[in-house]
């Protein structure tokens, strides 16, 4: 007899983990299917030699622009609309302090020609702008910009109401909004390292995916003229004295010792859609199993290959990284930082995060995690050997002012990432909606978590807000 079960859901996205333990805790009869080793993915927390980390910078961001004011029905929340996930950020705040207690973290900093700032990429530190080495070219080309105006539908404040940020490129957006000073010397180098190519194969509407701002011009010269106009800096938040992953671990570990959660370790080998909406899901080793409701969190590609669509699967364009996990003696460190990122495009890493530093705890030794993209890395280098990696990371750490010397720094771990992000291009996007047009002609009934719920909507915002929304529409809230 076929085993017949009300929710199923696979994957090992975040998403999956919230929806499966909310309904499990509300008496709910649950299959989570995750054919993986790892829970959380690029959320969860690596641990080596009992010494945890984050996977690079992995941030709690319980603010927005356009952040939550009053109770947000989830039922509203889409993640195809980009930014969406800022309407409920007190919701996600509200969840996190279930499990984490966080606080605000400061010093995140920006290394440009050789001279480290407060960041104004990531946390809207816009007063930095009057002290670059640049700042005079940076005024004079927004003067020029503001007097003969010709930014048109491109400027920022269209971002999210104009369809023409779903087919421009970042580069022309940010030419328009910014001049080219500011894009040339900060936006285009610093893309380039992170995603090893130029803004102008980035879409504009996506431009945070690499981490990278999109001002209105008007705000940028308020502040080089000293009569700045209110811009909220981005606060970011820290688990104390723990990761941001350790939610994903224990998550999973409820999943594992609730007894109304039936836990599949293996893939599905298909999936049939049957009369009456119900999904056979076939294994090669597990007996199968038929579901009432279905959630996948998975790439689209995979659920097309079990839908038996392998012909609709379609190719993305990726980029790699390496992520050096380090210890450093804490009085061997030179410069106080959270977040540093790294716009010189001589030095090959991007960014680096202080980990101690950010959960908040004293520590003697600094759990420090370096970030490059390998792809950046071979192209402007070569280096593709271990050794020869491992010197570069050190000697940089060294030329940036981290440390006065490489001998005090402890390796514990290099971790290369291969073909990991799809980059936030034309194709790429045009790829994700035709998967996921095919995936709803098919099986319009599967909700759609994780990485196949939206064209980069896999965040760890959107994961949260993905698993409560699950949540209630199957138990009918």
């Amino acid at each position: 007899m076929i085993n017949k079960k009300p929710y199923v859901l696979i994957g090992n996205a975040l998403s999956v983990m919230v929806a499966a333990n909310k309904l499990a805790k509300e008496g709910a009869e649950v299959v989570v299917i995750n054919g993986r080793t790892n829970w959380g993915g690029h959320f969860s927390t690596a641990t080596f030699n009992h010494v945890s980390y984050d996977a690079g910078m992995v941030l709690h961001e319980f603010t927005s622009y356009n952040a939550q004011t009053q109770e947000e029905d989830l039922k509203t929340y889409n993640p195809m609309i980009r930014n969406d996930a800022g309407r409920f950020c007190k919701t996600i705040h509200q969840y996190i302090n279930n499990y984490q207690e966080t606080h605000e973290i400061d010093a995140l900093k920006m290394y440009v020609e050789g001279k480290c700032y407060e960041d104004m990429l990531i946390a809207n530190k816009l007063s930095t702008l009057k002290y670059l080495p640049f700042a005079n070219s940076i005024k004079e080309e927004l003067l020029s910009l503001l007097n003969n105006p010709t930014i048109g539908n491109l400027h920022a404040s269209h971002k999210l109401t104009y369809d023409v940020f779903k087919t421009s490129t970042y580069q022309s957006a940010s030419l328009a909004n910014h001049g080219n000073t500011f894009h040339t010397k900060l936006i285009e180098p610093f893309c380039k390292k992170l995603l090893n190519v130029g803004t102008d194969d980035v879409l504009a509407l996506y431009h945070r995916v690499p981490w990278l701002p999109l001002f209105y011009p008007e705000t940028l010269i308020s502040y080089l003229q000293d009569i700045p106009q209110e811009l909220p800096p981005t606060i970011f938040s820290y688990p104390t004295g723990q990761c941001v992953g350790d939610l994903a671990h224990k998550l999973s570990t409820e999943i594992q010792i609730d007894p109304r959660i039936c836990l599949i370790n293996e893939h599905p080998s298909e999936i049939k859609l049957m009369d009456g909406g119900e999904y056979e899901i076939i294994f090669n080793h597990h007996k199968k199993i038929i579901a009432t409701k279905l959630a996948w969190s998975s790439d689209l590609g995979d659920l097309l290959n079990v839908l038996g669509r392998k012909e609709s699967i379609r190719h993305y364009e990726k980029c790699s990284f390496a992520l050096a996990f380090l210890r450093i003696p804490t009085d061997m460190l030179k410069l106080d930082f959270t977040v540093l990122s790294i716009i010189d495009p001589d030095i090959i890493t991007y960014r680096i995060t202080n980990q101690s530093r950010c959960s908040g705890i004293d520590s003697a030794l600094s759990r420090i995690v370096v970030e490059i993209n390998t792809d950046y890395l071979a192209n402007k280098s070569g280096i593709n050997q271990y050794n020869d990696l491992k010197a570069l990371v050190m000697n940089e750490l060294v030329v940036i002012g981290i440390i006065a010397d490489n001998a005090c720094i402890e390796i514990v771990k290099f971790i290369e990432l291969k073909n990991t992000l799809a980059l936030p291009n034309m194709n790429n996007m045009m790829s994700f909606t035709d998967e996921k047009s095919i995936v709803l002609n098919e099986a319009e009934s599967i909700s759609l978590l994780g990485s196949s719920s939206g064209f980069s909507s896999s965040s760890f915002n959107h994961q949260v807000l993905q698993g409560l929304k699950l949540y209630n529409t199957w138990a009918g809230l």
